[in-house]
């Protein structure tokens, strides 16, 4: 696995506060196996290290994520596609499963800064930060474009993006997103809560590091205790959640829907597929 897909280092202003910076810039940060493997990792290192008291998590390159990399989503069979075996989906849907529970259950808070494109699964990690800032502006600007295109492509978000976001914003703006696969700009995204500040991107970081000192600067037994007793009350039944919605998604994945709405983004189609929930 190479060393560099992840990145963790200390600010160097502020050795309590650990940057994490997601790497696969070249494509566009999707989520492969080798990246959810490596952040998991880094997550342990945070974990171990009593001296971090608070994380930012971004990302290199132009956006935050493309979301799950669908190219290990589907097989290549006789100049088509088919769906992966049940077994590599399982796999596929416990290696973000294990990200999203190590972040559920860290130690410190974590402050995401998000730019570009946000979708996906990589909505659903960023989502799950405590704290969220979008970069603000237009596409040409950097500025966040944020959304869940699961439905539109024949799946549904496994790793705990929705009930994170109906946490966050409430159901009705939630499902406004979720059923309908619409991408949302960064000024409706602070409207509905999903982002609690934008900034234009390349004060992101700077602005980042500001929260990221005042939680420093706290008692951090205090942090620790308040974040653990805020996620044990959004979600006392965390794991069971995980459990159910990772099934169902297993299951979206082994659907000939799927098939079609991967091969419409990996061939770069124009063409809507005939959806037949098969």
């Amino acid at each position: 696995m190479p060393d560099n897909l992840v990145l963790l280092e200390k600010s160097a202003d502020n050795p309590h506060i650990a940057i994490l910076t997601w790497n696969r810039a070249d494509a566009g940060n999707a989520l492969n196996t080798p990246l959810l493997l490596a952040l998991a990792e880094k997550f342990d290192a945070i974990e171990e290290d009593t001296s971090i008291r608070v994380v930012i998590m971004h990302s290199s390159g132009k956006h935050a994520s493309f979301g799950a990399d669908l190219n290990e989503l589907v097989v290549e069979k006789n100049g088509g596609y088919s769906n992966m075996s049940r077994l590599d989906a399982i796999k596929h849907i416990y290696d973000g499963r294990i990200v999203a529970e190590k972040m559920f259950n860290l130690r410190v808070p974590i402050i995401g800064i998000a730019h570009g494109f946000c979708l996906g699964g990589g909505a659903e990690l960023y989502t799950m930060c405590d704290v969220l800032y979008g970069a603000s502006g237009g596409k040409d600007e950097g500025g966040l474009m944020y959304g869940f295109p699961e439905p539109t492509i024949g799946v549904m978000a496994g790793w705990m993006g929705p009930e994170t976001l109906i946490k966050r914003i409430g159901a009705g703006f939630a499902k406004d997103i979720l059923l309908s696969g619409r991408m949302v700009g960064a000024d409706e995204a602070l409207a509905m809560g999903i982002v609690q500040a934008i900034f234009p991107k390349d004060e992101l970081m700077l602005q980042a590091l500001k929260w990221a000192g005042k939680v420093a600067s706290n008692a951090p037994y205090a942090v620790e205790s308040t974040r653990r007793t805020l996620n044990r009350v959004a979600f006392p039944h965390f794991e069971e959640i995980l459990d159910s919605t990772g099934s169902e998604t297993v299951d979206n994945l082994m659907t000939a829907d799927f098939v079609k709405g991967a091969k419409k983004i990996l061939t770069k189609s124009k063409d809507q597929p005939d959806y037949e929930r098969a």
